[in-house]
């Protein structure tokens, strides 16, 4: 279950509106990856029922105390066609626009937090997919592409890249990562690089895995980056990280004078 936190700060995402505006007028390469990248980095405000239920609580010295803890229900939608989909709105007048909004509480979960519902969701509940404003862009994203596009980097077509060795080891992240890659027979090596690229504005870790993609298949190879993903998230320090295999063409070319910070 995604964590809920409470914020201030007012959801807003004039990015991915313009770019779901922009593939709804003409669906090109460039459209669909400014949009994929616009979603990634988007935070949601999302219909829920939030109640407070007591769980036995473990205590240092032995005893168990009950604690209220908040449960957390979210709304779902269904089309036509009986098929039920996890709703997701850019900001609080879209929200709005639901006629039951006003019954119904809300929560904000970044795109992790909708793929890991996505991954887990309430018992017995076939979830086709989301949509995203529901009532003006009505954009609808099936399960299995969510999960490609958790897996994946979105590159428009001519976007330049610029890899290269971090200035300084981020310590708190490679100690973090090390115990994880060890864990995970699959692993051979890992190295951590710098990334620049030209459409966006500040660099993000790069990190290939020399692993064999094909003995472990799909479903093998996301469960560790998935790891891998979770282990890392808090030690970025804000930083974002890209997770590419070895043996794919942009993996091997990052390799460039690249050492390994783990080996089997």
């Amino acid at each position: 279950m995604p964590e809920i936190k409470k914020s201030q700060a007012p959801i807003t995402n004039p990015e991915l509106v313009q770019a779901m505006d922009a593939m709804k007028q003409e669906r090109t390469t460039l459209t669909e990856v400014r949009f994929v990248n616009s979603m990634k980095n988007a935070r949601f405000l999302v219909p829920a029922n939030v109640s407070q239920v007591q769980n036995a609580v473990a205590n240092p010295d032995g005893t168990v105390e009950l604690k209220d803890q908040p449960q957390i229900q979210f709304i779902l939608f269904n089309n036509s066609d009986g098929q039920r989909y996890f709703p997701l709105f850019t900001d609080i007048s879209q929200l709005e626009k639901w006629g039951d909004a006003a019954n119904h509480q809300r929560a904000a979960l970044n795109f992790r937090d909708v793929c890991h519902f996505m991954q887990n969701p309430p018992q017995g509940a076939e979830i086709a997919g989301v949509v995203i404003n529901a009532y003006e862009q009505n954009v609808l994203v099936p399960a299995e592409s969510l999960q490609k596009m958790l897996n994946t980097e979105a590159l428009a077509p001519g976007t330049k890249i610029q890899i290269g060795t971090l200035k300084e080891e981020p310590t708190e992240l490679l100690d973090a990562l090390k115990p994880f890659l060890a864990s995970q027979d699959d692993v051979q090596k890992a190295y951590l690089r710098i990334m620049k690229r030209d459409d966006k504005p500040n660099p993000n870790f790069l990190l290939v895995l020399d692993v064999d993609v094909q003995a472990l298949g799909d479903s093998g190879v996301k469960q560790i980056f998935d790891g891998v993903a979770e282990t890392a998230k808090p030690h970025l320090r804000g930083v974002e990280l890209a997770i590419v295999p070895a043996s794919t063409n942009f993996g091997a070319a990052a390799l460039k004078d690249a050492v390994p910070f783990y080996e089997k």
